[in-house]
């Protein structure tokens, strides 16, 4: 069946605008944390599948060293001089790289001869290098330079016109900077999942500690500004970490059987312990320490397996491409249980492949946030539902106001979730078998008694006996004055008509004795006559828009109007012959004659019915 144009209208709106929303909804933060939630909970799964990189070790300063190396240094911030034995001894093993993640910001006034300690070690190595930090940013892509050259930049050689804020190592020589930025962002939800290429500054370009480690690697860096990190190992420390007192110890025991296992090895130096208050907040664990974030990032640099992030237009196109399916649906199924069902099998269904679609690609190293478009697709079709379960509750309502007068609501609600409730249904002549009921002396009743005794006398028998006719699914046509016109056959086409129409009549019968004996004496004379008459008719919606009724018109309606009238002196139902050969496998049948009728040349053959 073609849908109407109502509908067609709705499915319309409702789609384009929910396509409209969407643009909007997938840049809202609610939408974002629901992305980065299933995104944190599939990469925790798929950890324990990801081995950390072996030639990334990791030097702590953690609660043990603070505690130990108080005999040696005294408490924290330890002199320059202690790193400067720890890089002297390990680079006696030629390690790949050696990396502070702690910030050598500040000159130690107070004990100036280890800083040129240190930087009268650094002198000799071009592969240590420090932190700093970037205190404010303006991330804006432009043909800027990658800043490497640390030593133009203290000089005001390079874009000396640019202003920044940064942090740096003012302990060390600015020749022997190797600088990196540490910079900690995290997203809406306080969580940190990228890490910074370089930041965009005025007319610099900032590269992070990690960058510059992998172009110590000779590593060709990525072309955006920031990767989606791949997290590494299940485990709260994915990489060989050693204490920093140990390796202190090593060197100034020259162990050299433990400090041999730096060789080629990249070494980060950075603090673990909880009082140096370097925890990072990530989806693997809420307190890591900055320095396993740095050789994360370090490690998905320099193998090129950070996350690929699907841009928002993929998104898009996912969100689109689900709505129009839920507009399809609820634009072929006709009925409303048929589209819940279907778009609970849509919804469902995008929740389980998107899953495992985004769960597929992430080991790909391609970063998909499914979430959003499931939630749009979700409350889209929740938004759906509601507007066609609206739809369907005023159509009910709507139809139980129509036709509950004629029919049982049941059957009314039956014919509408089928479809069945249009005129192009209704409308049509069919073989009926029609029954006329009359109350007989009701004017000589309706003279010696008042109105509201009279109208109270209707409505109690009237409402018996319309149960009867919807008890044997009939169709109340209308009452006309004190009569009850009635039909079977339409709008629900039945093989039984005449068999259901007999049965109404004879339970009419019974109602009528039962209620007589309810009313008073003055009222006993209180009788009925019925007459029923099966054959071809017309049935359908007659009226204007103002009031539209359900009645059957046609000949045979004439006669069994006529039929009834000719009761009086008989009996109380009488039926035509041709009544009497569809239900005479069900009643028996008395003769009573045959009669003249007004309007047909023919005697009509008449019998009354009784029960067997």
């Amino acid at each position: 069946m073609k849908p109407s144009r109502q509908k067609t209208r709705i499915i319309a709106m409702l789609t384009l605008g929910l396509l409209l929303i969407s643009c909007v909804a997938l840049y809202q933060q609610w939408f974002l944390r629901a992305d980065f939630y299933l995104f944190d909970r599939q990469q925790q799964v798929l950890l324990t599948s990801k081995p950390a990189d072996q030639q990334i070790v990791i030097i702590a300063i953690d609660d043990v060293s603070l505690e130990q190396m108080m005999q040696v240094a005294g408490r924290w911030v330890w002199p320059r001089s202690v790193h400067a034995e720890l890089i002297e001894g390990l680079q006696a093993f030629a390690p790949q790289a050696i990396a502070f993640d702690i910030l050598f910001s500040e000159k130690d006034i107070y004990r100036p001869d280890a800083d040129s300690y240190l930087n009268e070690v650094l002198s000799d190595y071009t592969n240590v290098f420090f932190s700093m930090l970037v205190l404010s940013s303006t991330h804006i892509e432009s043909a800027a330079p990658l800043l490497t050259n640390w030593q133009d930049l203290s000089k005001g050689k390079l874009h000396s016109q640019a202003q920044s804020s940064l942090l740096l190592p003012f302990a060390i020589e600015p020749e022997y900077w190797r600088l990196g930025s540490i910079n900690y962002r995290a997203e809406l939800d306080g969580v940190g999942r990228y890490y910074d290429i370089y930041q965009q500054t005025s007319d610099w370009k900032i590269p992070s500690l990690a960058t510059v480690l992998a172009l110590n690697h000779l590593t060709e860096l990525p072309k955006q500004s920031r990767v989606l990190l791949n997290w590494r190992g299940a485990q709260q420390q994915p990489y060989q970490t050693y204490s920093y007192v140990d390796i202190y110890r090593a060197v100034v025991e020259q162990n050299s059987d433990i400090l041999q296992q730096f060789s080629g090895k990249t070494v980060l130096i950075g603090a673990t312990a909880a009082g140096l208050y370097d925890a990072r907040t990530t989806p693997i664990n809420h307190n890591l320490p900055g320095v396993y974030m740095l050789a994360t990032a370090l490690d998905n640099i320099k193998h090129q397996d950070y996350y690929r992030q699907m841009s928002w237009q993929a998104q898009m196109i996912l969100a689109s491409l689900l709505i129009m399916l839920i507009g399809l649906c609820f634009y072929f199924f006709e009925h409303y249980s048929h589209q819940l069902f279907s778009l609970l099998m849509i919804i469902s269904g995008s929740w389980l492949a998107g899953g495992y679609f985004s769960i597929h690609l992430l080991q790909k190293n391609q970063a998909f946030f499914i979430a959003s478009p499931l939630l749009i697709i979700t409350l889209s079709g929740v938004l759906f539902a509601f507007v066609f379960g609206y739809v369907e509750f005023l159509q009910r309502r709507q139809a139980l106001s129509m036709f509950g007068r004629f029919l049982d609501p049941k059957v009314v609600l039956n014919l509408l979730s089928e479809g069945k409730l249009d005129a192009g249904f209704l409308n049509q002549k069919t073989s009926l078998t029609i029954l006329f009921s009359d109350i007989r002396g009701f004017t000589q009743l309706s003279e010696q008694h008042s109105a509201n005794q009279v109208l109270k006398l209707l409505n109690d028998y009237f409402s018996s006996q319309v149960e009867v006719i919807f008890s044997t699914n009939g169709t109340l046509d209308k009452f006309i004055g004190d009569c009850i016109m009635a039909f079977w056959g339409a709008p629900i086409a039945s093989t039984t008509q005449a068999t259901d129409a007999i049965s109404a009549a004879l339970m009419m019968q019974d109602n009528l004795l039962a209620f007589k004996r309810n009313l008073p004496e003055h009222l006993q004379d209180f009788d009925i006559g019925i007459g029923i008459h099966s054959g071809e008719a017309i049935a359908g919606l007659i009226g204007t828009a103002q009031r539209v009724d359900y009645t059957v018109i046609g000949d045979a309606v004439n006669l069994a109007s006529r039929i009834e009238g000719l009761t009086k002196g008989q009996c109380r139902i009488l039926v035509s012959e041709q009544t009497m050969l569809l239900a005479q496998q069900a009643y028996d049948f008395e003769e009573v004659g045959e009669f003249k009728v007004k309007g047909r040349q023919a005697g009509v053959k008449l019998y009354q019915p009784t029960r067997r």
